[in-house]
């Protein structure tokens, strides 16, 4: 299982500069590990992502279970994410939308067989 020292860092004033979420918010939301794995994982695809996929990425980060990690993310992680705005969430098809990233995409999360994200920030 995954400690807060396994999930990597987010910059909070970034994160709270691009999602307009209050400081003391962005630090309760960023306290938990899995909420971290999967904001990056998010950053780092294109959107819509399923929680299927979503949940396959973070449990591999976190060495946890996906069936474990996929009632975490459907009960806890992504409402308390698409409740603060940071996302929308599609709890009847499964959906996930982060329209931008909103942290630091983090190699380990990139996909080989999904596109990468362009922009400004994006790698070559």
């Amino acid at each position: 299982m995954a400690t807060p020292n396994t999930a990597p860092p987010v910059d909070v004033e970034r994160f709270v500069r691009l999602t307009n979420v209050p400081l003391d918010e962005a630090y309760a939301l960023l306290a938990n590990a899995r909420t971290r794995l999967a904001l990056h994982a998010l950053s780092a695809a294109e959107p819509p992502v399923s929680v299927t996929e979503l949940a396959a990425v973070v449990a591999d980060r976190d060495d946890a279970d996906e069936r474990t990690v996929e009632a975490s993310l459907v009960h806890v992680v992504l409402p308390k994410l698409a409740g603060a705005n940071v996302l929308e969430y599609d709890g009847e098809t499964g959906l996930i939308r982060l329209e931008r990233p909103v942290v630091a995409a983090a190699e380990p999360f990139a996909d080989p067989s999904r596109p990468e994200r362009s922009g400004p920030n994006a790698s070559p």
